[in-house]
Parts: C-alpha cells; structure tokens; sequence
C-alpha cells in the first residue's frame, strides 16, 4: 500500500486577486483592498504592486489614499465566487479537501488541502499531481503556489513560503522548511515577539532550539511549532463536505437588460451544465430547478418559475428544455438583468424492465414530450387521470403525471389482475325481462339473450343540490353465452328504460 500523500494549493492576497478576478482593469494596477465600518476602515489586503510601493496591512483609508493604487471595498460575495471556482478546480483532482483558510475567516489568503493518496497511477507523481493543479488555478484566472509532501502540514508551510510548483522528498520535509521565515507559521504577536528576541528568523532555527527548554519558556505551543518547523506534525485531514441535500445555486448579472429568451438561453445552458457536474461529482441528480429573473421594472421584481421532471434528470439538455417551454409558456414580463438558478438534487431513479415489458420513452423525452403538449394544448389538460371521491361517475380531474409502479418495475409478479370497464357512448338503449325486480333476460343485438347471474341493484345520483332530477340503478350481468360477456346495465326510472352503458374486459 503507498504512503499517503497531500497537496496544498495557496493563494496569496486572495481577497485582492478575487477582486481583479471581475474587474480586468485593476489587473494590472496597484490595489488596495479595505475592511470594517467608516470611519475605521483599514486594509485588509492588497496586491503585490502596491505592497512594493511601501502600503502595509491595518493602513487606515487615509493612508491608503495617499498612495498612488486604487483602493475599494471588501466584496464578500465575490470573494465566495472565486473560492467557489478555486473548490471546482481542486475537486477535478480530489473530493477529499480541507480548507486551512477561507474567505469566510478574517484573512486575505485562502488554503486548500488536498488528500491524492493512491492517485498516483491514474494521476502521475507528486510533481506530476502539482503542475496539473496549478496550471488549472492559472487557466481559472488565479495566481497560485502549490506544494506536495507526505506530510499535510509541511506542504502548507512551503506552499505559503514559496512560489510555484514544490514536490517535497520523502524524508527532506526538514531541510526542505529550514529556509522559510517564521511568518508562514501565522504566529500570534506576542510568540513572534519572543522569537525575534531570540534571534529566531527561519523555521531551521526553530527547528535547532532544545525541546525540553523551547517547552520550558513557550509552553506546549512550542512543542507544536517545533513539529511544524521539522514537518513532523501529525495532521488529521477534515475534508470539508457539502449536505447530500444541499441547495446548487448559480447566478449571472447582466451587463445591459436583455428582452429575448434565446440569449437567456445560452446563459441558462451554462449555468445547468455547471450545475449538473457538480450534482453528478456527488452522484446525484436534479430533482427540480427553480429559475428566478430579476426584472427591469419599477419595482425590480423576480419572475420565478419551477419545473420538476417526472423523475430526477441528469442531463442538462433536458432540463434546459424544460425550462425553454416553460419561459415559453409563461414568459417574463419584463426585460431581464439577472439570472439565478436553485436546483435541489435528489439520488437518481433507477428501475430494471422486465425483456417482455411493453417499450416506453425515456423519463427525459418524456417530460420534454409533455412539456410541448402542455405548451399547446394549456397546462390543466395534460397529466394522469386521478379519480374523485365522488358518486358521480366518471368524476376525475387531471393531476401531474408520475410514472406509477408496475409489477415488473417493483417485482411483484403475483399480483391480481384488475377487470377494465369500457363505458358505452352513447349508453345503447335495451328492453329487458324482468322476474320480480330482477333482469332475467334482455334483448341487445337484434337478439334475445339470457341472463346467467346478476348483481345489483347499485343506487347512484348526481348531487342533490345541482342535479336532483337524475338519478339510476345500476346491474352487473353475465350473458348466457359462449364467450361469456358481461356487462353493466342502468335503468332510468324518469324514462322508464334501461341502457347499456359499459362492457367488463
């Protein structure tokens, strides 16, 4: 079995790269990034131009000012965008990823730990593992330094202490860390204090104290940052992981309000692409999507439509029709200038069809097939029959269609067979023999036909309160005759006659 192995992927200045990340134009400018309440605003991060012009952290707003950067606010919405893709670009090579430091923490940079133990042969070496991830955070927009060792810990420290692309040795993790400052270690003030006093500058420094003295005057801290500085410190990967449950957002603003659906279209493709990946990196798939629009109006309202496929759907063509007919049948009544999307996963339903089960579409061409219907012909006429309970008969309405259990699908092979009703229409009308209140023969057919058994009478009537004129009694029979057939009779006692009115399968 080979040994465990980690990378960390760092990004210094994330907050001020996060911000370049959507304003190309302070790309290549001096940039200041400030924090807190006016007027105690301060800086919290900047970029590697202005931080060779002489700018420092904690600088107040009119110290910043005086320098010649750009100096604007902390985005923490962007800032979560970013570290969202920084996470997409990580998890293509591990799912297992701790985050050391996060936007949501009262820091400038952002520190991701990967577990690639065992990837080796499907992945490459160490270095190999490395420049993929770090020519991925590049191809993303970010400046990034990434490191590998056996070690979690030493691969942090030398991810914060140097540039680039660092594989450490097996068993070098020491000599590897000896040159790097103490500040990688983020020390509180009053131990960079102590140590500076020292004379204590380099993690080797550290490294050489005697324990049992470092101990004596530090305390236990010391013992740990000893380990830290000799890569020793034993580190139990958390990997951080979403709710199985969890909501998948995606959202776009607009540059100018746009009035057509097809540019929304494209927009809404990428964003269900981005969205499916990552439901299907969990293995799961899309329940339903709730697509929400923020509209050029007055009142900057919302048009939000829902769409929820008969089963959970992984493809993203899909439900991009899904949605295409259903902003076709409801369309916005603006123009629009943001888009967002919700979509709730749900583990993928699957089902083993018997080889002499009847052919059906596929649960996706079949949602998308009922969508157009429901598009042509009005949403309350398209769906599965559901029955009332009600006397009247024939008494339904339509409700949305969901594939039912069939016996081949749930595996219940034994169970018993339902006798259909075919109604007659019109209801054909008939003479019947009566003995006593009973129907002992009838003439159907140009024939005269007898009646083997009958139940009945079943007294049915419309309600009272709307239709008190009609009411009827209603037989079972079976014909004496070869196939046997057997029918559903009613008499009107306001007419006098009997019908026919359904034939049992």
């Amino acid at each position: 079995m080979s040994s465990a192995l980690y990378l960390c992927l760092h990004l210094r200045d994330f907050a001020a790269q996060a911000l370049a990340r959507f304003h190309p134009e302070l790309r290549f400018r001096a940039v200041a990034i400030l924090s807190g309440e006016p007027p105690l605003e301060y800086v919290f991060a900047m970029n590697q131009r202005a931080r060779l012009l002489g700018l420092e952290l904690d600088m107040s707003r009119v110290q910043a000012e005086s320098f010649p950067i750009a100096v604007l606010r902390r985005d923490r919405h962007q800032e979560d965008t970013a570290f969202a893709e920084l996470l997409n670009c990580a998890q293509q090579f591990s799912p297992r990823i701790e985050e050391i430091a996060s936007p949501q923490e009262e820091t400038c940079g952002a520190t991701l730990a990967l577990d690639v133990s065992n990837s080796e042969r499907l992945l490459g070496n160490a270095q190999q593992i490395a420049t993929a991830l770090h020519q991925a955070v590049r191809a993303a927009g970010y400046e990034a330094s990434v490191a590998a060792s056996h070690n979690v810990y030493a691969s942090v420290l030398v991810a914060r202490g140097m540039q680039g692309v660092t594989a450490i040795a097996p068993g070098r993790e020491a000599e590897t860390l000896a040159p790097l400052p103490l500040t990688v270690l983020e020390l509180a003030d009053a131990e960079a204090e102590t140590f500076a006093t020292w004379g204590i500058h380099t993690l080797g420094q550290l490294a050489a104290l005697p324990t049992k003295s470092l101990v004596a005057r530090v305390g236990q801290n010391g013992l740990r940052l000893q380990m830290l500085a000799r890569g020793e410190y034993n580190h139990l990967l958390v990997p951080t992981e979403e709710p199985a449950d969890a909501v998948l957002c995606e959202s776009v603003e607009l540059e100018h309000p746009v009035e057509l659906l097809e540019p929304l279209l494209f927009l809404l493709s990428r964003m269900l692409e981005e969205i499916t990946q990552r439901a299907a990196q969990r293995a799961l798939a899309i329940a339903s999507v709730k697509t929400c629009l923020l509209l050029d109006n007055t009142t900057r309202s919302e048009h939000r439509r829902t769409i929820r496929p008969a089963l959970p759907e992984r493809d993203h063509h899909t439900l991009l029709k899904l949605v295409q007919l259903d902003l076709e049948l409801h369309p916005p009544e603006a123009a629009v200038l943001a888009l967002r999307i919700e979509a709730y996963p749900a583990r993928p339903q699957t089902a083993q069809h018997g080889l002499f089960t009847s052919q059906a579409p596929e649960a996706g061409r079949l949602e998308v097939l009922l969508a157009r219907l429901r598009k042509l012909v009005g949403e309350d006429r398209v769906g599965s029959p559901q029955l009332l309970d009600s006397h009247a008969p024939e008494a339904f309405r339509v409700a949305s269609f969901a594939p039912g259990d069939s016996p081949a699908s749930t595996g219940n092979h034994h169970a018993t067979p339902a006798s259909a009703l075919r109604i007659v229409r019109p209801p054909r009308a008939i003479r019947i023999e009566l003995c006593g209140n009973a129907p002992f023969a009838m003439h159907y057919e140009g024939q005269r036909l007898a009646l083997q058994a009958g139940s009945g009478p079943w007294r049915t009537s419309g309600a009272w309160w709307t239709h008190a004129a009609w009411c009827r009694e209603e037989w079972d029979v079976v014909l004496e005759e070869q196939p046997r057939r057997c029918l559903r009779l009613a008499f009107d006692p306001g007419a006098n006659c009997w019908y026919v009115i359904g034939i049992y399968d």
